[in-house]
């Protein structure tokens, strides 16, 4: 039953990481309104960052987060945060606060936070 239930898992994961490439070749900004779905049903989010780049953030799972930045695509899992939920990867670490249009993300390089970008969903 374990390696059945670990499997789905892997596959959704790597389903979700499939639509992620694939919904970040698309133009323009989504809304929470017109947010881009997988066809795994899980929603394709969009953050516009300080430095004018873009992040697209699926979360297939609440323990893990897939981001599509700087045209590559990062697998970052959950980690003990004061607040809001903190994602850490082995290069980057994504933080959200809040939920919808408006909400915030910091987007750091794992061990420099003086390169931390502030991101905000569009």
């Amino acid at each position: 039953m374990f390696c059945i239930s670990r499997s789905l898992n892997l596959f959704a994961t790597l389903a979700a990481a499939a639509l992620l490439v694939a919904g970040c070749s698309t133009t323009g900004g989504s809304t929470a309104d017109d947010a881009e779905t997988t066809g795994s049903g899980v929603k394709l989010l969009s953050y516009r960052c300080e430095n004018g780049m873009q992040v697209k953030a699926s979360y297939p799972t609440d323990s893990v987060a897939l981001l599509r930045y700087d045209e590559q695509t990062y697998q970052l899992h959950v980690a003990r945060a004061a607040s809001g939920v903190r994602y850490v990867g082995d290069t980057l670490q994504w933080w959200t606060k809040g939920n919808g249009v408006g909400s915030t993300a910091l987007l750091s390089p794992r061990g420099d936070e003086s390169a931390t970008q502030t991101c905000q969903q569009i």
